[in-house]
């Protein structure tokens, strides 16, 4: 039967993970409800001995830092500083990670005496990555060693100065090195440091590549006392620092980064021991503490320093002892951040007016220019681009010196890689597959739009919304058990995210709009023997129509399950993400 309300229904794919196990069996070996069950399964936990390393990210047992290569090397070098009381900098990023590796690695050092500074970059003046002129300035001012964190990798010319210089340089990064096509394959470029570790080198020797800097860091500074013979006091503190750079930088939430993020949010919902963090979370009223609320409360709150100011007001943030001082720090970020928002929502209506006006919006890869929105949340606007048009976006503003640009992509499309291709058109640029920052002149912008839109292989079509479904329930399979078990899976992020669900042919009753703005719908589902709640807060336009229509449809459904609770009672309910009426 065709749909009454195709206009305003999306057009999305679903798909159903494959799964050929019999679903008693599977509840049999997992020993749970089905939804669990197939969640694990659809996670390759296949067996007893993965079962238990999942479930015990708890207790999980790290590889050694030091098969990471450079680590050692670096230890040595950083044991040979504080003894020989040199100036250590460190050289931190303006982002969340940044900002956390900085002050993980600064405290760690101060604890071990070590003569420590801190340089984290501006924006604006500085951009991404490490800066000739500002590591100038930190040589000027004494450093013997520098240590760059969240940056660093792609650093050829700049870390070449350095070693000029007379300097010492560790580098501890994330991001992925340079690289050459060789008659013998690809071969990393790497800056000339004394030392680098990054996990994203060929043959680092760490079994594990996604750890973000806040992440490498903390096991870093772990390694580095027990190599000095040293008792870490605030190792919880710098976990839950380590724990909101693994949320915040958006890395895959699973094995080493799972349980950086479970052991974090567990010490901060006990009340972190860190002040500058805890009087953000009270400041903010946070009454739980989940992957969510530090990725979009704490998170938003720490990256508008170094959007709008600087970072190094963050950093002072979560180094200081000074209570006092925390609740004025807390406060400007807060303050911020409500700034930022302002910003972003003005720029986001003007950009996106102008690609839907202009021939933009047939690109596969949209790369727009906008000289009047500010630098700082052009990350933030390419993201919602690529949420709005459902293909990768890149922002490009004009900066002080040159034009400046933020892009996010679609998980079809490695963003790096395309940016990579075309490296002669920017001035220098780097990232991830799916985030990457760049600076180019302006002349040269149109050229980078009609390369990337040339060597994109994808169609648009490639790039709709996908939602892959752990299986299909039925209304009978939803209990407060099965949400329950659910939760063993947290904490929710990149390549482990919150499980989502179908369901078939059911009915919608008591369907009513709610919300100030009446764009959420509430109702049940059911299939004449089972009623479940359900909410749905993204296709408000779907269900006006369908009060107003007077039509009773059947619906197909994709959703989360999750814990109602309401004046002591609790239930199970559907948090649709998208449906199908017919």
């Amino acid at each position: 039967m065709g749909s009454l309300f195709l206009g305003v229904q999306s057009m999305s794919k679903w798909y159903v993970k494959k799964c050929s196990a019999d679903e008693e069996k599977l509840r049999a070996f997992y020993g749970c409800e089905k939804p669990l069950a197939y969640a694990l399964y659809n996670r390759k936990i296949r067996n007893r001995d993965e079962l238990k390393k999942y479930s015990s990210a708890r207790n999980y047992d790290f590889e050694p830092i030091t098969d990471l290569k450079g680590v050692s090397e670096a230890f040595d070098i950083i044991s040979a500083s504080v003894k020989n009381g040199e100036k250590i900098y460190i050289y931190g990023d303006y982002d969340v990670d940044g900002v956390m590796s900085t002050s993980i690695m600064y405290k760690g050092l101060k604890a071990l005496g070590a003569d420590v500074h801190y340089f984290i970059p501006d924006r604006a003046e500085d951009g991404y990555g490490m800066n000739e002129r500002a590591l100038s300035d930190i040589i000027d001012k004494g450093a013997e060693l520098v240590i760059a964190c969240d940056n660093g990798i792609s650093a050829i010319a700049q870390i070449d100065y350095a070693k000029k210089r007379g300097v010492k340089v560790i580098v501890l990064d994330h991001h992925e090195p340079a690289f050459e096509e060789t008659p013998e394959g690809k071969r990393d470029i790497l800056p000339s440091a004394d030392a680098v570790a990054d996990a994203k080198i060929q043959h680092s020797g760490y079994g594990f590549s996604q750890m973000c800097a806040g992440g490498l860091c903390f096991r870093f500074i772990c390694g580095l006392y027990e190599h000095m013979g040293k008792r870490l006091k605030n190792k919880n503190e710098l976990l839950e620092l380590a724990c909101v750079a693994t949320i915040c930088d958006v890395v895959d939430l699973l094995e080493d980064n799972r349980a950086i993020a479970l052991q974090g949010l567990e010490l901060i919902s006990k009340g972190s021991s860190n002040l500058g963090l805890r009087t953000l979370a009270e400041l903010k009223e946070l009454k739980k503490i989940t992957a969510y609320t530090v990725g979009f409360v704490i998170g938003p709150c720490i990256n508008a320093s170094g959007r709008l100011d600087s970072a190094a007001v963050a950093v002072e943030l979560f180094i200081t002892e000074d209570k006092k001082r925390a609740r004025e720090l807390a406060r400007i970020l807060s303050d911020f951040n409500e700034e930022r928002k302002s910003i972003t929502v003005t720029a986001l209506e003007r950009i996106s007016e102008a690609i839907e006006n202009s021939s933009l919006i047939n690109d596969k890869i949209i790369v727009v220019y906008d000289k009047d929105t500010h630098e700082s949340v052009a990350g933030i606007i390419a993201g919602r681009l690529k949420e709005r048009f459902n293909r990768p976006a890149i922002v490009i503003t004009r900066g002080e010196e040159c034009c400046k640009g933020s892009g996010r992509s679609v998980e079809s499309y490695d963003l790096f890689k395309g940016l990579y291709a075309h490296k002669e058109l920017m001035l220098k640029f780097g990232g991830h597959t799916m985030a990457a920052g760049l600076s180019i002149a302006e002349e040269n912008i149109d050229a980078l739009r009609t390369a990337l839109n040339a060597g994109c292989e994808l169609e648009v079509s490639d790039m709709e919304p996908i939602y892959r479904l752990e299986t299909v329930l039925r209304p009978k399979d939803i209990t407060l058990k099965a949400a329950e078990e659910l939760e063993i899976l947290e904490p929710f992020g990149k390549a482990n995210e919150k499980p989502l669900f179908g369901i078939k042919n059911a009915k919608a009753e008591q369907l009513r709009l709610v919300g100030a703005e009446g764009n959420i719908a509430s109702f049940f589902v059911t299939d004449g023997t089972t009623r479940i709640r359900a909410v749905d807060f993204d296709n408000g336009e779907l269900w006006s129509e369908v009060m107003l229509s007077g039509a009773k449809p059947s619906l197909d459904a994709v959703f989360y399950i999750e814990v109602n609770e309401y004046k002591g009672y609790k239930n199970p309910q559907l948090v649709i993400k998208d449906v199908r009426l017919h």
